[in-house]
């Protein structure tokens, strides 16, 4: 019995100190030491992270703008580090989560200033992780509205680019499927269509769609070519 109240009060008092921690932290505390001890390694983020997501996952609001800065820039940190880990989709959830905080805690403050790259960061984190997620239907409007926001962004330039061509070469790939069962489906099911005029429509449409779809690569691998040699 005294042993159980023993392992009680130290569960009471550790409990305690924990709660006392979140209550005397600061931002601008954990902000310093972030980057006194800066590494550029995706570890140091992870870990750094993880070792203060006490306090992070209690924060309701900033008291001001300044705050909420030195806020964005270390969960930037994070999210790219987890995107560094090839763990997209855990980068893809956290950048949501995020946002939705970050956006609100924006207008509440009314701190538009502080859409700047830092903030940009964690959409272009997202944005690298669905293209790698072969996710173009999100990527494409990702890269291309941050290459809006940042027309001399290279980085921007080029992502959205390989982003578009792997829409297309997807869209490419699908049509080819199509085209194919189509022909198959034709020579596999000729006995049950006896109608041979039906028969050669679906023949035709399916080379016909083998042949515009070969040209319709070519030309997006071609464009796609000269475009990065530039």
């Amino acid at each position: 019995m005294t042993g159980e109240v023993k392992v009680f009060s130290r569960s009471v008092v550790t409990s305690n100190f924990r709660r006392h921690n979140i209550m005397t932290n600061s931002i601008e505390n954990i902000y310093s030491d972030f980057r006194a001890n800066y590494v550029d390694k995706p570890d140091f983020a992870i870990d750094f992270y993880e070792r203060n997501s006490i306090y992070f996952n209690n924060i309701k609001q900033f008291k001001d703008k300044e705050e909420l800065r030195l806020y964005i820039e270390m969960v930037c940190k994070y999210a790219e580090a987890v995107y560094q880990k090839d763990r997209c989709n855990s980068a893809i959830d956290f950048v949501d989560k995020q946002q939705l905080f970050i956006d609100n805690e924006i207008q509440r403050l009314n701190a538009d200033n502080l859409k700047d790259a830092w903030y940009h960061s964690l959409q272009f984190v997202k944005g690298m992780a669905s293209y790698n997620l072969k996710d173009y239907k999100t990527s494409t409007p990702i890269f291309k509205k941050l290459a809006q926001y940042d027309n001399q962004n290279d980085r921007y330039k080029s992502w959205l680019n390989y982003s578009q061509y792997g829409q297309k070469i997807w869209l490419v790939r699908t049509i080819n499927i199509l085209c194919i069962g189509l022909i198959v489906g034709e020579m596999v099911f000729e006995s049950q269509l006896p109608n041979y005029y039906v028969r050669q429509t679906i023949l035709v449409t399916g080379l016909l769609g083998l042949l515009a779809n070969s040209a319709y690569e070519y030309y997006i691998k071609r464009h796609h070519r000269k475009t990065n040699a530039n």
